[in-house]
């Protein structure tokens, strides 16, 4: 073999080992990108579970503390209920007090439209009881149409029409009791203007 042939022999092993060499290191480069591949996705993978982890906690955290709204719904029920029976059994005293001693039919009437101001406000508690109820512990009570609450604007809407009934009702029995002059002019402004503004505020407020 000439010198020129094992020269050329001598390089085409070197390349040849060189090339083998180079193979290795790209497979082992292949081979570090693929674990770390997997590594960075075992790790995303980790922190997403985590974090649905925690997010099903805190749900299930202010899911129960929900029914913290319970307890003012209760206190408002029995109130409404405490009221409007000790309304209920003095209008039957009164009753009998006018039967007995045959009073006048002024004074018993205007005694009722007083019971019924106390009636209504007792309606407002139940209503108020009610809703938060409805709103904050179950929504499976059986309620007519009228009394569904979806939100805390219907809320709302019922208790500004009970309270301007209450109103009138109030405004009335002050007539009723002899009211009359500057007081009266006053009292029937203050009534008109709290009726109004409360009408503007469901209309433009709530409604909107």
């Amino acid at each position: 073999m000439s010198r020129k042939a094992a020269h050329r022999a001598s390089f085409d092993r070197k390349g040849f080992f060189m090339g083998d060499q180079s193979n290795e290191q790209t497979a082992s480069l292949s081979d570090s990108q693929n674990s770390a591949e997997s590594m960075s996705e075992s790790a995303l993978q980790e922190h997403l579970e985590r974090r649905q982890k925690h997010q099903t906690t805190a749900r299930k955290i202010t899911g129960w503390t929900r029914f913290i709204a319970g307890l003012p719904a209760v206190g408002l029920f029995l109130s409404a209920i405490v009221m409007a029976v000790v309304t209920f059994l003095n209008m039957i005293e009164k009753t009998f007090e006018f039967i007995i001693e045959a009073g006048s039919p002024l004074t018993l009437a205007t005694e009722y439209i007083e019971y019924a101001d106390i009636f209504l406000l007792a309606v407002v508690l139940y209503i108020m009881a009610l809703g938060l109820f409805t709103l904050f512990v179950t929504d499976k009570i059986p309620l007519p149409g009228w009394l569904k609450f979806n939100d805390f604007d219907d809320l709302k809407e019922r208790l500004v029409s009970v309270i301007c009934v209450m109103l009138g009702v109030s405004f009335l029995g002050s007539v009723m009791q002899g009211a009359s002059g500057i007081d009266l002019l006053w009292l029937s402004i203050a009534t008109a203007v709290v009726v109004l503004a409360m009408t503007i505020f469901v209309k433009f407020v709530i409604k909107d």
